[in-house]
């Protein structure tokens, strides 16, 4: 029974989704879909990106955020008689953790996963001194 009141009168009945639905941002911020993993050594970021080519991708990090972006691609000047792909454009950002090495990033696309491989800062091991006596 919630669940018919929930579905039609969702704003008086279900206060928590109602302002997530209302305060979500688009679907835009969420395009492409990611998965974002550590292993011991890095943190690693897949992006779904097929159909985008090489150079309409641009992946950027500054000040611990990394961005990828996409101004998106053109379709041929084509008359289709159905199109339903779309290649928009794309930005999203992620906030870095205080262990990634921005300098120590590579990025590679293979099969349309755009694979951002972000290296940890190795911490420094403890320095033995020698001590001695006179």
């Amino acid at each position: 029974m919630r669940y018919i009141i929930n579905r039609t009168y969702p704003s008086l009945f279900d206060f928590d989704n109602f302002f997530n639905d209302f305060f979500a941002s688009s679907t835009q911020d969420k395009f492409p879909p990611v998965d974002v993993y550590e292993t011991k050594d890095s943190y690693v970021l897949e992006a779904e990106v097929a159909g985008y080519d090489e150079e309409s991708i641009k992946v950027l990090c500054n000040h611990k955020v990394l961005t990828i972006s996409s101004d998106g691609m053109e379709s041929p000047k084509e008359e289709y008689i159905t199109k339903e792909i779309c290649l928009p454009a794309f930005q999203r950002s992620f906030q870095l953790p205080d262990d990634a090495d921005e300098d120590g990033m590579s990025a590679s696309s293979k099969d349309g996963i755009l694979t951002v491989v972000i290296n940890k800062v190795k911490k420094a091991e403890p320095k033995r001194i020698e001590v001695k006596i006179n």
